[in-house]
């Protein structure tokens, strides 16, 4: 079936008794509710089907891949909706190109069952869920846009003080300069009046005066504030709505006990927020589909595609049969570990790592770090692993008890090395403010290794009686 806005061009081909593939019949139906039924009615006549075959267009295969599902109950597990890409890959042919062409080369595919793969279509409920978190995106994404526009025009006027609209202040000042006009200067200074006649604080206000000095004679223009009201009555809109759909989308996955059970153990994750938890339960649907973590960190996108040939292994970038929407997530998350976000963690330990000790780019540590990120998530939903941000370095710890233990028969470490520690937290303390974070960072490291050297050499030592 190839699928359009309009219409559904149907072939149907059988394959005789020396392997000769023929076609037995095309027809095209209208896309609406009375084609589709007119289609399920034609289909009737010329069973047992082996696959129903068709390409995901964007919304357009929905409506024929749930009806098909509701005609033929039995047979759900024939009803294939393959990626596009994949499609079009095994379906390369000289030749001109038409939608009977199209259907006709999909049924002849689909006598080679090792060649099809399906796409997760899920039930429409789970879809609506998916694309509520996605209009958020959007929003967000519409969000930005406003925010740059209204910083356009103010830097036209000769504003070129950056408000932060996520701030109530900056709303403030915004919006009660649009509403009198006139200089800036005066705008704020009336600002300042009414919110303390009004007994409201007026701290943050005060911090940022010397930050609006500069442009305190700048005014607005008839055409500039007309413009300015409009932007932010707009982006004010677009916020509002970002929030409705983020708030449905979170009661919906508070009302069932699964989602709630594995939405509170993403959250374990460090720094894994409420809208990245959401946005990989809604795009990951059914994650018991995959058959292990190399199939689910292949569908998050963070793997490289792998050309080999000979000895020769090359990696390039990510495949594009992937979702790009949980991708994002994955590095957004990997980029904060990235920046120390999550200090004192595997994840941080893991990405300091990437980053700085084998000093690889930004973006190929962020992808490691989403790869790492992938494991972790595939662990917490199907085999329902608690998460311990601390794991691995307990688990460091305690082997190197251990070998401490079996070198010289005590967990304790030396009187020396004691005697050391207590030298070291004495000079901290005594020359404290002589220190900054630099220099107490440096010293830190420099100590830490003087005590390593001096644990090597005890063990070295007791070796040696």
């Amino acid at each position: 079936m190839d699928v359009h806005r309009d219409t559904v061009v149907v072939c149907i081909c059988a394959q005789t008794a020396q392997n000769e593939i023929i076609v037995v019949k095309q027809h095209s139906f209208r896309n609406v509710p009375t084609g589709l039924q007119e289609m399920m009615n034609f289909l009737k006549k010329y069973r047992p089907i082996s696959h129903y075959l068709m390409e995901c267009t964007g919304i357009y295969h929905r409506p024929v891949y749930h009806a098909l599902e509701r005609a033929f109950p039995q047979e759900k597990e024939k009803i294939i909706a393959m990626n596009p890409l994949l499609v079009h890959r095994r379906l390369t042919d000289l030749g001109n190109k038409h939608d009977k062409a199209d259907a006709q080369r999909m049924a002849e595919l689909s006598f080679y069952d090792k060649l099809l793969r399906p796409s997760y279509v899920g039930d429409p409920q789970f879809f609506h869920l998916r694309d509520c978190l996605r209009s958020y995106t959007r929003s967000r994404q519409d969000s930005t846009r406003f925010k740059n526009r209204i910083h356009r025009v103010l830097c036209s006027i000769h504003f070129m003080y950056k408000f932060d609209l996520g701030k109530e202040w900056s709303l403030q000042i915004l919006d009660y300069w649009i509403h009198h006009g006139g200089v800036f200067q005066n705008a704020f200074q009336a600002l300042l009046l009414h919110m303390i006649e009004e007994g409201m604080p007026i701290l943050i206000l005060q911090k940022h005066s010397d930050d609006f000095a500069p442009f305190a004679s700048v005014s607005l223009t008839r055409e500039s504030t007309f413009n300015l009201a409009q932007l932010l009555q707009q982006f004010l809109e677009v916020e509002r709505h970002a929030a409705q759909y983020l708030l449905q989308t979170e009661q919906f996955i508070l009302s069932d006990a699964e989602f709630t059970t594995n939405y509170q153990a993403l959250l374990t994750i460090p720094c894994m927020g409420p809208v990245s938890a959401l946005q990989i339960l809604t795009e990951v649907g059914d994650f018991r589909r995959f058959r292990d973590w190399r199939a689910f960190a292949k569908f998050c996108g963070v793997v490289p595609e792998i050309k080999e040939s000979g000895s020769s292994i090359n990696k390039g970038h990510v495949n594009r049969y992937t979702n790009a929407h949980l991708r994002r997530s994955l590095v957004q998350i990997a980029n904060l570990i990235i920046n120390g976000k999550a200090s004192r963690t595997d994840l941080d330990e893991f990405a300091t790592k990437q980053y700085h000790s084998r000093k690889l780019p930004f973006k190929k540590a962020c992808m490691k770090v989403a790869f790492k990120l992938s494991r972790i998530v595939y662990n917490i939903l199907v085999k329902n692993i608690q998460y311990d941000p601390h794991y691995e370095q307990t688990q460091q710890k305690m082997q190197k008890l251990l070998r401490r233990k079996a070198r010289t028969g005590t967990l304790l470490q030396s009187a020396q090395v004691r005697a050391l520690r207590k030298d070291i937290g004495r000079f901290f303390v005594n020359h404290h403010e002589h220190l900054n974070s630099k220099s107490r960072f440096l010293l830190t490291r420099g100590f830490t290794q003087m005590i390593d050297k001096v644990n090597k050499k005890d063990l070295n030592d007791k070796d040696t009686k």
